[in-house]
């Protein structure tokens, strides 16, 4: 039972580290991912403002155009301009879903790395727990012959 005790402590002693070694590992991770997730908010914001100068550019530009041909603000001048508004729109709404996709997809990385920690944390626990059950077997067997 004396060889028991250093190996049970040394055991003990690796769980720890390499605990230790995996919650840092996890800790760096979100990191990273947080990281991401604000350099992909920071694009979107900066697209969306690209996003709306351009459509008031191409809104002035079409307007310029309508009153150098001495067209009013008619029906037709005003549907190519809702149109133009539309489509900006729609882009607008496709570029966040993508964003959105991207931001879920990192998060669902980061779950799946934090599960990965959890499991690899308890496989130590489990072998020190199975080689203690060994050399008490080895030691005192169950069955006497």
């Amino acid at each position: 039972m004396a060889g028991f005790v250093p190996s049970a402590a040394m055991a003990a002693l690796q769980m720890g580290v390499s605990m230790a070694q995996q919650k840092a590992s996890y800790a760096a991770q979100k990191g990273e991912t947080k990281a991401r997730v604000a350099q992909i908010q920071q694009a979107q914001e900066i697209d969306a403002r690209d996003r709306q100068e351009r459509l008031r550019r191409a809104l002035a530009t079409q307007r310029a155009r309508f009153g150098a041909q001495g067209v009013s603000s008619s029906g037709s001048s005003n549907a190519v301009l809702e149109g133009l508004a539309a489509e900006a729109n729609r882009e607008q709404i496709e570029a966040d879903a993508l964003a959105e996709t991207r931001i879920q997809q990192l998060g669902s990385e980061l779950a799946s790395a934090q599960r990965k920690n959890l499991l690899a944390a308890v496989q130590p626990y489990n072998r020190l727990a199975f080689s203690a059950l060994q050399r008490n077997l080895d030691t005192h067997p169950l069955l006497e012959a």
